[in-house]
Formats: structure tokens, C-alpha cells, sequence
């Protein structure tokens, strides 16, 4: 087969379905017309044959006339014309009404009173301040007296029990443990560093009690360690070689009677102290 033959029956395959789905033009079937009935108005008209001969009509007989009884017309109806849909009128512009004004029901205040009201009220609210912030300085320095009190009164008591451990003197090796037991004891001051910009939260006798015994007992500790170099001193001029440079029996029962005074009266501070802690 020519290949314009192979195209055309490719076409008709394709087109096929296509026209087989196509719908069929609807023709309306040509019916014929009904005969035209007789009527008085419109007789029916015969065609004319050669042997036809026209025919006069009877006059018909005058016929008395009918009475038509008259009937009163009814009152004729205005037309009703029909109705017409209604359109919703159109929306309003929105426009931004100002609020109509209400009669106040409050007496008019003059501004003089209103400016006394005012001074009242800022009067008022400063010395409400000036209470609380005193109320809360209060506690917060009743804070501070407490955990003041409490280190010291804790440090003291060590100090206390640390000198009832102290030898005495005047042999050489009460000398020795001595002169190491004053200058330890010395030491133990870390609550009075810490608490000495807040000894003005205690009584003024009892902030002087406290800062004359850590006073009394450096001064004690720094004589026993003086005397202790000054012997030092003079067992390198002898050239004694061995030992320990203990300072004189007489300058050891001194410093030690200088402690104990140091240290008197120490229970009724201790005491003193803790009652500040509740």
C-alpha cells in the first residue's frame, strides 16, 4: 500500500470513535396539516365543475328581536401592577460619630482643690516611701547584727577554749609550746577582720569588749614573738648551736598573766553575742 493510502485509513481509525459519538441532527418529522373544519364564517370552498350552477339563497324569515336583558357591568378593578423586587436600601457611609455628651454626674472640683488634692496625694506617697525604705533598711541591718554576732560569738569561743589549752611556764619546753600557742591563737581572727565595718550594729560596750581582747591578745602575741627573735639573737651571739630560743622565764609568766587578762570577763561577751542571735 502507497503511503497516502496507510495515512488516510489511519485517519479513519482515528476519526471513527469520534463520529460514532457524535449526536445525530433531531429532525422534525414533517406532519401534514389537519383539514379545516366548516364553519359559518369560513365555508368551505368546493372547486368549480363545468355542470355547476349557482344557487340563490333563501331570505330567511325576520325574526322578532331577542331581548337581551341588561346586566349592570361590575366596577372595573384598578390593575394590580406586579410587584417589583425589592432592592435593600444602600448602606451608609460609616462615618465616625463623635459621642454625644452626657451630663456629668460629678460635681465640678475647682483646680485649686485638684492641685491640693495632687500635693495631698505626692505628700502622702513620699512618706509611705520613706517608711518602707526605713522598714527595709531595718531588716536588712537586723540581717547583718545576727550573722555579725554569730561569727564572733563562734570565733570567741574557740579563742576561749584555745587558751585554756595554753601551758604554763617557765620550763624550756612549756616556754617552746607557749610561745607557739599564743602566736596560733593569734591567728584565729578571720570573723573580727570581716566583721570590723560592722561592729557600729553592736552596743558600743560590747564592740569595745570584743576589740579590746582581739587587741590585747595581738599585743601579747607580738611581745611573746619579739622576746622569741631576741633570744634567737643571743644564742647566735654565744654561738650555742641546738635548742630553742625561748624567751626568759620572767617575760613568759608576764605575757601570760597579760592573756588571762585578755581573756576575763570573756564568758559574759560570748553570752552577749548569742542573745543577739535570736
Amino acid at each position: 500500500m502507497s503511503p497516502s493510502r496507510l495515512l488516510t485509513l489511519a485517519f479513519l481509525l482515528i476519526a471513527a470513535p469520534v463520529w460514532a459519538q457524535a449526536p445525530t441532527p433531531l429532525t422534525a418529522p414533517i406532519q401534514d396539516k389537519p383539514p379545516i373544519a366548516a364553519t359559518e364564517d369560513r365555508p368551505v370552498v368546493e372547486d368549480e365543475r363545468p355542470d355547476f350552477q349557482p344557487l340563490r339563497p333563501v331570505e330567511p324569515e325576520e325574526a322578532a328581536p331577542a331581548i337581551i336583558p341588561v346586566v349592570p357591568a361590575a366596577p372595573a378593578r384598578p390593575p394590580i401592577a406586579p410587584p417589583l423586587a425589592t432592592m435593600p436600601p444602600p448602606a451608609a457611609p460609616l462615618v465616625a460619630h463623635a459621642p454625644a455628651e452626657q451630663p456629668s454626674l460629678m460635681p465640678v472640683i475647682p483646680a485649686w482643690a485638684v492641685a491640693l488634692l495632687l500635693v495631698a496625694g505626692a505628700m502622702l506617697s513620699g512618706l509611705l516611701g520613706v517608711v518602707a525604705a526605713r522598714s527595709m533598711r531595718r531588716a536588712e541591718l537586723n540581717e547583718r547584727r545576727r550573722s555579725v554576732a554569730a561569727s564572733l560569738a563562734v570565733e570567741m569561743e574557740t579563742r576561749r577554749l584555745a587558751f585554756d589549752a595554753v601551758p604554763l611556764p617557765p620550763n624550756v619546753d612549756a616556754g617552746v609550746s607557749f610561745v607557739s600557742a599564743v602566736i596560733s591563737m593569734a591567728g584565729i581572727d578571720c570573723a573580727f577582720r570581716a566583721a570590723q565595718g560592722s561592729l557600729f550594729l553592736l552596743a558600743p560596750p560590747l564592740a569595745a569588749n570584743v576589740s579590746v581582747h582581739y587587741a590585747a591578745v595581738q599585743r601579747v602575741a607580738d611581745f611573746v614573738k619579739g622576746q622569741s627573735m631576741a633570744a634567737a639573737v643571743r644564742m647566735l651571739q654565744a654561738n650555742r648551736l641546738g635548742g630553742h630560743p625561748c624567751p626568759d622565764a620572767g617575760a613568759m609568766r608576764e605575757a601570760h598573766v597579760e592573756m588571762a587578762a585578755a581573756f576575763r570577763g570573756l564568758d559574759k561577751v560570748i553570752l552577749s553575742l548569742r542573745a543577739l542571735q535570736r
